[in-house]
């Protein structure tokens, strides 16, 4: 039962048909705020930060000991990244666990783009502190690219001089906050341009009424500061650590990379080939819905008994990633190896 508060905000015919949370889990205004505030904050940390191997960690010293708010500013940005991830991967999921995919082929293969641009991004964005866990986190995710076709050139585009190389941090530190931020923006201002030219998040939105509009615009951003609220909750209840400045001849036991990228770090670690079978998949779920042209629903439905290889198999897929995730987080010690918790 909708309370009058939102009831005033928004008539329930609106509510219906056009930001249901069933239908939506409201992760469009979500990440939209969110992009918002990595902006903000981003744009905030490039005055006091340094773009060079050997000033970077003193840069982001003084920016946490010396600047008033700093500390909290970093700590934001951190955060919003986290949840920023997080709330994209869902947002994908449940594009395919409602079927909405193969109703809207060019917004998901936009999607899909959108998503690998935004993980590349966190990634870049990883090595900028220069402290011991961002060098070695990055140096493994760049080891993880030699067990792939053109692995090796594609390591040497991105890292000509070694993680710590003065070209490889400005390297990356260009693409973090120029290259990928405007690509990045630029595909999603696609994305929501054929969300509204598919007659999806709000018919209303095109219609003459003047109201229906306001609301609408009214709800998001409401969603849009409960969502920034939220992170800055969190970015309270966990700060951002900062570890010891970066030692290339002390690498830590196990060296292990960002923590999105940990489930793939575990399955290499069985084997390297399986990096290839990881692509493999990564391409085909691109194609997905030409693999599916005769399911064409006209609404989203969850879990629809015509899409169910669809759906049980990425819900399969995605315990896994989240299973390998926890095992490379707390069941991997010293050279790797399995440790055991005894309570």
């Amino acid at each position: 039962m909708i309370s009058p508060f939102f009831t005033h905000l928004f008539p329930p015919k609106f509510y219906r048909d056009t930001l249901k949370f069933s239908k939506t889990l409201y992760a469009g205004a979500i990440l939209v705020a969110l992009f918002t505030t990595l902006s903000v904050t981003g744009l905030l940390l490039m005055f006091y930060y340094s773009p060079d191997a050997a000033s970077s960690y003193s840069s982001v010293i003084f920016l946490e000991e010396s600047v008033f708010g700093g500390k909290f500013l970093r700590a934001l940005h951190r955060m919003c990244s986290h949840i920023f991830l997080i709330v994209i991967a869902v947002h994908l999921l449940r594009t395919v666990l409602t079927g909405v995919y193969a109703g809207r082929k060019r917004n998901w293969k936009l999607g899909y783009i959108i998503f690998f641009v935004i993980v590349f991004e966190a990634y870049t964005g990883y090595l900028m502190p220069m402290n011991q866990l961002s060098y070695w986190a990055t140096k493994t995710g760049m080891e993880l690219m030699n067990t792939l076709p053109f692995g090796d050139f594609i390591k040497n585009l991105l890292m000509p001089d070694d993680v710590g190389g003065k070209l490889t941090v400005l390297r990356f530190y260009t693409l973090h906050v120029i290259v990928l931020p405007v690509f990045s923006l630029t595909l999603i201002s696609a994305h929501l341009y054929n969300i509204r030219k598919n007659g999806g998040l709000v018919k209303y939105a095109d219609s003459s009424d003047k109201e229906d509009r306001r609301k609408l615009i009214g709800f998001s951003l409401l969603i849009g500061f409960a969502s920034i609220l939220f992170a800055i909750i969190l970015t309270f209840i966990f700060p951002s650590p900062l570890d010891t400045a970066a030692d290339p001849s002390s690498p830590p036991n196990p060296a292990k990379s960002a923590w999105f990228l940990l489930w793939i770090q575990e399955v290499v670690s069985w084997r390297a080939v399986y990096f290839n079978v990881i692509m493999l998949l990564i391409i085909l779920f691109y194609f997905l819905p030409d693999f599916r042209k005769k399911y064409t629903p006209d609404k989203a439905v969850w879990f629809s008994k015509n899409d169910r290889a669809v759906w049980s198999t990425t819900i399969a897929l995605t315990f896994t990633v989240i299973v390998l995730t926890i095992i490379a987080t707390f069941f991997r010690g010293e050279n790797w190896e399995l440790v055991s918790f005894y309570f």
